[in-house]
């Protein structure tokens, strides 16, 4: 009896993960971080404040970690133009914080579907957000 009530346990558990997997998309996800990190101008009224940032990147597949790589100096470009415009007020909120995110996904997306014909990252995310 108490192996019959043992093997409905671990097949209960068994459904349970299956579920869970399919639930998630049954993909684990891998990050890749944009190294160095960012260090720009941004106005804050009439002073200029230094902001630092660093990002990670939620990537679609693996696969598209060698063409982060190799586009390297295009994404790092195109964050430092869109992050050099930033008005630091506005980074202080964390609505603001959410619209660069999306502006920042938005700008990385760009330049790989212009050079790999894919947008190859789902997210782009903050790890660390300093502005002096």
């Amino acid at each position: 009896m108490p192996l019959i009530r043992l093997t409905l346990i671990m097949i209960g558990l068994m459904i349970f993960a299956t579920g869970q997997a399919s639930a998630e998309g049954g993909e684990s996800s891998l990050y890749v971080p944009l190294e160095p990190a960012f260090i720009v101008n941004v106005n804050d009224g009439n002073r200029v404040r230094h902001m630092q940032i660093k990002l990670q990147l939620k990537l679609k597949e693996a696969k598209f970690a060698s063409y982060i790589k190799e586009h390297d100096p295009a994404i790092r470009n195109a964050m430092v133009m869109l992050l050099s415009g930033q008005k630091a007020s506005l980074l202080k909120t964390a609505a603001g914080k959410q619209k660069l995110m999306k502006e920042a996904l938005a700008a990385i997306q760009k330049v790989l579907q212009e050079n790999i014909g894919n947008t190859g990252i789902k997210a782009v995310y903050f790890t660390d957000l300093i502005i002096q």
